[in-house]
């Protein structure tokens, strides 16, 4: 298991989140330093989010959360519609007509599938 994979694992066991140091004293990490880039690519790829907390008596730290099956669902609408909208600009077209055809030919590709598998001979 790879570092950035044991990080990720550990984050999925405390949904209440941990900090870089948190992490390096749990694993076998040596550097804080290796846990925050190992972290940062980690929020880069989306699989979690680094947040910035308070906690009483201590000073301001960022903390590593596993990503909610809400926020990749936030991701995935984001995503999707800054890419239609992408697609408004360089088309010069409505959305809802570019949301039109994209089903049809979503359709079209399904149904042709279906039929190559019903008909192997084909």
């Amino acid at each position: 298991m790879t570092n950035k994979e044991e990080i990720f694992g550990l984050l999925q066991v405390h949904p209440e989140g941990l900090d870089d140091d948190d992490i390096a004293q749990m694993t076998s990490i040596q550097s804080r330093q290796q846990v925050q880039q190992l972290c940062n690519q980690l929020a880069n790829s989306k699989r979690i989010r680094r947040e910035s907390v308070e906690k009483a008596g201590k000073r301001r730290k960022i903390h590593n959360f596993p990503v909610s099956t809400s926020d990749v669902e936030a991701l995935a609408r984001e995503d999707w519609h800054r890419r239609l909208s992408a697609l408004v600009a360089a088309t010069n077209r409505a959305e809802a007509d570019l949301l039109n055809e994209a089903l049809h030919l979503l359709a079209m590709k399904i149904l042709k599938n279906t039929s190559s598998y019903e008909n192997p001979q084909e």
